[in-house]
């Protein structure tokens, strides 16, 4: 060696303009999330107040909270995509059992004895949607993929139809997504505690 030592280049103390823009970008991407999810949070819970019965509330927050949170997040993730597919079937279900009594109520009583009148499952699911749900397709399990995989399918919405990869990246956005609705929700709490 020619006896000259080599130090490691010093990282730039001022980093280029685009550095910096990158990073505003995904902060000001990353807050403006948080904000569409208090949005979004904060509609559905004024909305939960004024026409919900006290009984069935602590459902319809949760519910509402997911739905919220999947607003936030976009379609862009099949978490989000998985869970405002459930919020609108749900719906869906709710209308068409409303029209049934509707329906039913509206229809003349029954001759004595022929019992003919509609029943309608507990769950609101006919046999048809019970069917497709049980012949969902997992995706092959693929070569080091370890046996947890399963487990976290089962955790993550819309998780069943995903490849290992994918599963991991979705886990990870949607691990944040709740750290955000968390932090809103103890904020709320935060909030209405000092009143």
């Amino acid at each position: 060696m020619d006896g000259k030592r080599t130090t490691p280049p010093h990282p730039n103390p001022n980093p280029s303009s685009a550095a910096l823009q990158a990073g505003a970008a995904a902060a000001a991407a990353e807050s403006s999330k948080a904000r569409m999810l208090a949005f979004h949070f904060l509609r559905a819970l004024s909305r939960i107040h004024r026409v919900t019965p006290v009984r069935r509330r602590t459902r319809t927050i949760r519910r509402a909270a997911y739905s919220s949170m999947a607003r936030a997040a976009g379609p862009r993730r099949a978490w989000s995509r998985a869970l405002l597919g459930q919020a609108r079937a749900r719906r869906a279900r709710r209308a068409v059992l409303v029209r049934r009594r509707v329906l039913t109520a509206a229809a003349p009583a029954p001759a004595a004895g022929g019992g003919g009148g509609r029943f309608i499952a507990a769950g609101g699911e006919t046999s048809a949607a019970a069917a497709a749900a049980a012949s969902r397709v997992l995706p092959p399990r693929q070569a080091g993929e370890p046996p947890r995989a399963d487990a976290l399918r089962r955790l993550v919405p819309g998780g069943d139809a995903m490849e290992y990869c994918s599963l991991l990246d979705e886990t990870a956005d949607y691990l944040r997504s709740l750290r955000a609705q968390v932090q809103l929700m103890q904020g709320l709490v935060d909030l209405f505690s000092c009143q």
